[in-house]
């Protein structure tokens, strides 16, 4: 008999001592024959790396590596994306279960239709040791299915909604095509879209993905996501990002800088990248309007900074939030937030597309 595809799981965990180990007997229990498990440490310093290296000394089928300092969730799931050899990829937090098929019932899937390049399950929300908050809906399951890869990224981007739909099983031809991740809120979201460009994306209805505690705040997940956050800098630092400010925001308009760089013709990224205002503005337009006028709201302060800092700074600072102010004027832009760039410019002596 042939052999069977092999599937990489890479489990990357931050301090995660209380809930690490259910999630490894969770894949050690698949029932999928042909897996390979690595544990990485992204930087613990609760007990974590001693849980790992007991299932490590126990199980020689187990590979465990440990980065000194924690790197974030951007940087520990793009290991998992680059991490292994084999044909098929999990990524795998530390918090979550996998029921014992999950694995199996996804690659069948996989294999069946050999142009889908991810497959999920259906999943809930459990607290404690196992009891049932809540299910995600139906509607929270990707579909992107059909032959045309345009569709495909604008059903992700009109549809993408939990994480049930993102930790599935991953084609390695799939994921070799696909960007570096940036850290950017929503960077799940568009790599997902950039991921339909290359297949699609199915799922199994069955509820196989088990979810401790449910999300967190868009808010705080813009936060973790930027490169300060990963160093344990201030977010509200001179030379701090300040895209943070405005997460929906900023997820749409990361679509449009993927876009621009897709592995496409060049008349196919750039109708993607105008069909992004659409779509997200079909999904969110009350909450990009309140992040654009919140925006409005706290730029006077931050440009008053400008004067009371290094010329360097200054021109630091007018860039980010130049850069805030672009996103939201390709998003939003009803909310007029143009004398704020020209100020900017203005004061800074930097260039401002916005002001163009």
């Amino acid at each position: 008999m042939p052999a069977l595809p092999t599937v990489d799981v890479t489990l990357f965990v931050h301090n995660g001592a209380a809930t690490v180990g259910a999630a490894i007997e969770s894949v050690r229990a698949q029932t999928w024959p042909a897996l390979s498990l690595t544990l990485i440490d992204d930087g613990s310093t609760d007990g974590t790396a001693e849980i790992l290296a007991g299932f490590a000394a126990r199980d020689p089928a187990i590979r465990l590596h440990r980065v000194r300092r924690n790197g974030g969730a951007v940087a520990a799931f793009q290991r998992g994306f680059w991490f292994g050899d084999a044909d098929f990829l999990l990524p795998k937090s530390a918090d979550d279960l996998l029921a014992p098929d999950f694995v199996e019932r996804c690659m069948a899937v996989l294999l069946a239709h050999p142009d889908c390049a991810m497959c999920h399950a259906g999943g809930l929300v459990f607290v404690g040791e196992g009891e049932v908050r809540s299910i995600y809906p139906p509607e929270h399951r990707l579909s992107a299915t059909g032959p045309d890869p345009l569709a495909r990224a604008r059903e992700v981007m009109a549809r993408y909604t939990s994480s049930p739909a993102f930790w599935g099983v991953y084609r390695r031809a799939a994921t070799d095509t696909l960007s570096p991740i940036r850290p950017r809120a929503g960077w799940d979201h568009v790599v997902l879209a950039e991921l339909a460009l290359a297949g699609e994306i199915r799922h199994v209805p069955e509820i196989l993905y088990w979810r401790r505690d449910g999300g967190k705040p868009v808010a705080a997940l813009a936060r973790a996501a930027t490169e300060q956050a990963r160093a344990g800098l201030p977010l509200d630092d001179t030379l701090a990002e300040h895209r943070w400010r405005t997460p929906l925001i900023t997820t749409a308009y990361a679509h449009q800088e993927m876009f621009a760089a897709a592995r496409l013709p060049h008349a196919a990224r750039l109708a993607m990248m105008e069909a992004v205002p659409e779509v997200f503005r079909a999904r969110w337009l009350s909450g990009l309007r309140r992040e654009a006028q919140a925006l409005a709201a706290e730029l006077p302060r931050q440009i008053a900074r400008l004067d009371s800092v290094t010329v360097t700074e200054q021109r630091w600072l007018a860039h980010q939030l130049g850069a805030a102010i672009d996103a939201a004027g390709a998003i939003v832009p009803e909310i007029d937030l143009t004398m704020f760039a020209l100020e900017l410019s203005a004061r800074a002596g930097e260039p401002c597309r916005a002001a163009a």
